[in-house]
């Protein structure tokens, strides 16, 4: 799993692009696929994309893992994600090489 997660937070930094990440996750077997027209990040969206020491300090774009196999881009204001709250449901959130869990719609570090 945490080789997936790599891939997967190589791509929110910007490192790799969607095709790169899509391929890399085939070949490690996965049956999750970034979705073009779902999950592709602009230059722009990736150059004002941070995450800082603590997830308040989560701006820009980020993919939200929500466990039904496909991934969805979420926006990111102060470490909330103002469009999308997902209750009690676990959901993980990937942004600017950082992963945190999504309670609601608040990012908290991982437990």
């Amino acid at each position: 799993m945490k080789d997936l997660e790599k891939v997967i937070l190589d791509y929110s930094r910007g490192e790799v692009g969607l095709d790169e990440t899509n391929e890399k996750l085939k070949e490690m077997g996965s049956n999750i696929t970034l979705n073009p027209m779902r999950n592709m990040f602009t230059a722009d969206e990736l150059m004002n994309t941070t995450a800082g020491e603590t997830p308040d300090e989560a701006n820009g774009y980020g993919i939200m893992d929500h466990g039904v196999g496909s991934m969805e881009k979420v926006r990111v204001v102060n470490g909330r994600t103002p469009d999308v709250n997902m209750g009690e449901e676990v959901a993980f959130v990937y942004i600017g090489g950082k992963k945190y869990r999504l309670r609601g719609d608040v990012l908290v570090d991982e437990e």
